[in-house]
């Protein structure tokens, strides 16, 4: 995508990376996970504040809060880096992404709709529905239909 995004620090898998969020409420550790789901083809795309959980005594991603630091678009853009990333390691893997409330699915649909054209260079993308025994079904993008996530897979080559 075409905006500034942020440096970021990954695993040696390229299915965790870390990156820092500067905007004007201050400075906020991010941190993006790719995940295996049932189906071995298909990752869950995980995100949100990396937050200390003194309860469990570990490290946990908040995906709830909202930080309002005025650089969604830096962030969104970092987010996108890594599914770059990701799949270009893992070509064969379908990245699966919704956000934590509709606000947040629909952002993310914004975000694919205003960048559809560079996206669709690199990805193929879909939009997922989700049915009982929460099975999904996809179908093309279409930028005026709701979605309860997004399927995203690197074209191949």
């Amino acid at each position: 995508m075409n905006y500034k995004n942020y440096a970021l620090i990954k695993n040696e898998l390229s299915t965790v990376f870390n990156f820092v969020s500067i905007g004007h409420n201050g400075n906020f550790r991010k941190v993006v996970v790719y995940s295996p789901t049932t189906n071995p083809n298909v990752y869950n795309l995980g995100f949100g504040d990396l937050k200390y959980d003194p309860s469990k005594k570990k490290y946990i991603i908040d995906d709830q809060i909202i930080n309002d630091n005025g650089d969604i678009r830096i962030v969104l853009a970092t987010v996108a880096k890594t599914a770059y990333e990701f799949t270009s390691v893992n070509p064969h893997i379908t990245i699966f992404l919704r956000g934590s409330d509709v606000r947040r699915t629909n952002t993310y649909k914004r975000a694919i709709m205003l960048n559809l054209e560079e996206l669709s260079e690199t990805f193929d993308i879909f939009g997922a529905r989700m049915i009982e025994n929460n099975k999904i079904i996809d179908e093309p993008f279409d930028y005026k239909k709701d979605y309860d996530g997004f399927l995203i897979k690197r074209k191949r080559i």
